[in-house]
């Protein structure tokens, strides 16, 4: 049944809220789906310090903070659509992770779903980590499901958003996904530091020099564990390299350079044991866009003859959106999201608690 969708999704990296409408049917067994209209919205000065500190606040004003920020979605997604006369059948939207603890049985997503519906007049999915973190799974990666029914054709799908992930095609036929280590986070902490909101096409970076002690100390936080499942939260990449960077004495250019080559240095690491010679990976996220970052990485890549195939612009930037709007799909049709086996779940699980609007 077709079905058109508005994707959100606010990322580790607190970038903006990236909004993506998308539609998605289903003919003689083929997938068909395309990202109508996209945008991001940016987040206003008391929200993004409000998000920034969600995980220290006590549990009053962290309810409080998912009631303003749902609400904040909903009147930001209701002002979208009156502007760019956007209709959809559902909203999909992920939250702001305020706490991911897997091992300890819980996950949490704030961006309270009832508000989003309230605000908008249509039908709001969100929580769509906590079947399978109830199942005993990580709650991540999501990325597999969609990556192999929107993008077939690959051996392997990165994103490079606040957090490295990837989902890869291995030697024995199967398929592992899960996060790899601090991807833009770090980034954008240390160009912070320096008074910039991102270091733009990795500009900073590039004139930075390589300190090869930190290169290899950052590496070591997140070893290789043989594509076993593994979700990171935001509290493990704020007590490793986050604590570690800010404590340096180097300067933010020469950070910058060296946390650029430790992400190359750490994604390779991951990707390389389990693919074939001549791996094609299809990447995406925010870090794509720094152009000192995809330099490094696609020139380590050469020796271990993988290449990195860049989409679309509007699939570098939504591609998450597009993700999320793909689960609520698959939540309003009742299908699991056949992702037990990366995440460590028991079983497939069915995601997300639907919040019905006001007709």
């Amino acid at each position: 049944m077709p079905a058109t969708i508005i994707g959100i999704m606010s990322g580790s990296s607190l970038d903006g809220l990236d909004i993506a409408q998308c539609h998605f049917d289903e003919a003689n067994g083929v997938l068909h789906w395309d990202i109508i209209n996209a945008t991001t919205i940016s987040f206003p000065d008391y929200l993004l310090s409000a998000l920034k500190n969600a995980p220290t606040v006590n549990g009053f004003d962290l309810m409080q903070l998912d009631a303003d920020f749902g609400k904040f979605i909903g009147i930001e997604i209701k002002k979208w659509c009156s502007q760019s006369n956007v209709k959809a059948d559902y909203i999909a939207s992920h939250g702001h992770t305020v706490f991911h603890e897997p091992a300890k049985g819980f996950t949490t997503q704030i961006g309270s779903g009832a508000h989003i519906a309230f605000a908008t007049g249509i039908d709001t999915i969100t929580s769509f980590r906590n079947a399978d973190v109830a199942a005993g799974g990580q709650g991540a990666p999501f990325a597999p499901i969609a990556d192999k029914a929107l993008f077939p054709g690959y051996n392997g799908y990165l994103n490079l958003g606040g957090i490295a992930n990837i989902t890869l095609h291995t030697h024995d036929d199967r398929w592992h996904a899960w996060d790899i280590g601090p991807c833009n986070q770090a980034l954008n902490v240390l160009a912070q530091l320096a008074g910039k909101p991102f270091d733009e096409d990795g500009n900073m970076a590039s004139i930075g020099k390589i300190n090869h002690a930190i290169v290899n100390t950052l590496v070591e936080m997140f070893p290789y564990k043989n594509g076993n499942p593994f979700g990171l939260s935001n509290a493990v990449v704020q007590s490793t390299w986050i604590s570690y960077l800010k404590a340096s004495k180097d300067n933010p250019n020469d950070l910058l350079a060296s946390t650029s080559e430790a992400i190359s240095i750490l994604l390779l690491k991951h990707i390389s044991p389990l693919t074939d010679k001549g791996g094609k990976i299809l990447i995406s996220g925010g870090g794509v866009h720094n152009l000192h970052l995809m330099q490094r990485l696609t020139s380590l890549a050469k020796d271990q003859d993988i290449t990195f195939d860049i989409p679309a612009r509007r699939i570098i930037d939504f591609k998450e959106c597009l993700l999320m709007a793909y689960l609520g799909y698959l939540t309003m049709q009742g299908k699991p999201y056949g992702i037990s086996d990366v995440t460590g779940a028991t079983t497939d699980t069915i995601g997300g608690a639907l919040f019905k609007a006001l007709r």
